[in-house]
């Protein structure tokens, strides 16, 4: 009875140690296999059941049972994280947990910030040493870039996703501006096919111009639509934007932190003060959030809106309760602040 009690252990054992040894290599096993490479945006809040889900339908060979379990058994399964993964051809499924884990040791980060311009994104891609900063000085003027990350408009401005990129250590910084461009067009594609009818805007440009000064304005939860409504109504009724974020751009380095009347009355083509048009390009490269409340604002009859100080902003449908706004959250703060 030993003896069978011995045996039975001992096959209990062989199995578990064959499993094992199974589940191990299944773990590195290549789960991608394509000519090049893939970039997979996951979105913040996405659960892991749904990471995996995004994993298969890009074609990514992977069991929702192995993956998940191998992440336990890394202690990741609750830390796979957002951001723009790039995935290469041949990445086993222990590699691919690591890196959206950020613990794969061969991968760096940047960042593009909402409502960066692209001189900012250079800037700071300049800084970041595990990228390969590839773009030569005189490919650095607004028109360069644009052609060489495949912008049609001439001008790169608006035509960068913001978010957090994961690449391999040594990755060229021009191919990343190319795969950002790459994901915001079809953000903006993607959004303008499911844009509210009554929009004012002619083209996806139009309305990413439009975006670029709602991220600008705010990213207060819930103002970003009625930001976007205010520009909207404006533009129907032929008014002027009046956006100190556009008069800004359009200073360029001349602006030192503190906008003035002087500078609100200074022409430039991106001054919506003194034009009735749009600017010609984007200020900056909204987020899909701020794309999104372009395509599809609020349902409001305001025209104007005052910050209220603590991130939001206050909207009235005529000048005279703009006024009184102004006077609550902008006259009397002043004035308090000169008395003390």
């Amino acid at each position: 009875m030993l003896r069978a009690f011995a045996v039975s252990a001992g096959i209990s054992l062989l199995l578990a140690a064959s499993a094992a040894g199974w589940f191990f290599y299944q773990a590195e096993q290549p789960v991608y296999e394509s000519d090049k490479p893939l970039d997979l945006v996951i979105n913040y809040g996405t659960p892991a059941r749904g990471i995996v889900a995004l994993l298969q339908a890009n074609r990514l060979e992977v069991n929702e049972h192995l993956f998940l379990g191998y992440a336990a058994f890394l202690g990741v399964e609750r830390q796979l994280m957002a951001g723009v993964y790039q995935i290469e051809p041949g990445i086993s499924q222990k590699t691919l947990i690591e890196r959206l884990s950020r613990r794969d040791p061969s991968s760096t980060e940047f960042r593009i910030l909402e409502g960066w311009t692209v001189e900012q994104t250079l800037e700071a891609l300049s800084r970041q040493s595990e990228i390969r900063f590839d773009i030569a000085a005189q490919a650095l003027a607004p028109s360069a870039v644009a052609n060489t990350i495949g912008v049609e408009a001439g001008h790169p401005e608006g035509w960068l996703y913001p978010d957090l990129y994961i690449v391999p250590k040594g990755s060229s910084a021009l191919e990343l501006l190319r795969r950002s461009a790459s994901i915001q067009r079809q953000v903006i594609a993607s959004e303008w096919d499911k844009r509210a009818r009554d929009l004012p805007y002619r083209t996806p440009y139009e309305a990413l111009i439009v975006a670029s000064i709602v991220e600008k304005e705010t990213q207060y939860p819930g103002d970003r639509e009625k930001v976007a409504a205010v520009f909207a109504n404006r533009i129907r009724l032929g008014m002027p934007l009046q956006a100190d974020p556009t008069v800004i751009y359009g200073l360029g380095k001349e602006f030192a932190g503190d906008i003035t009347r002087k500078h609100l009355k200074k022409d430039t083509p991106y001054n919506t003060y003194t034009r009735k048009t749009l600017p010609p390009t984007p200020i900056s490269n909204p987020g899909p959030r701020a794309i999104r409340a372009v395509m599809n604002p609020a349902e409001s009859k305001a025209l104007y809106f005052v910050a209220r100080g603590d991130g939001s902003s206050e909207f009235s449908e005529t000048l005279k309760d703009h006024n009184q706004a102004v006077d609550r959250f902008i006259r009397r703060v002043a004035s308090a602040k000169d008395t003390k």
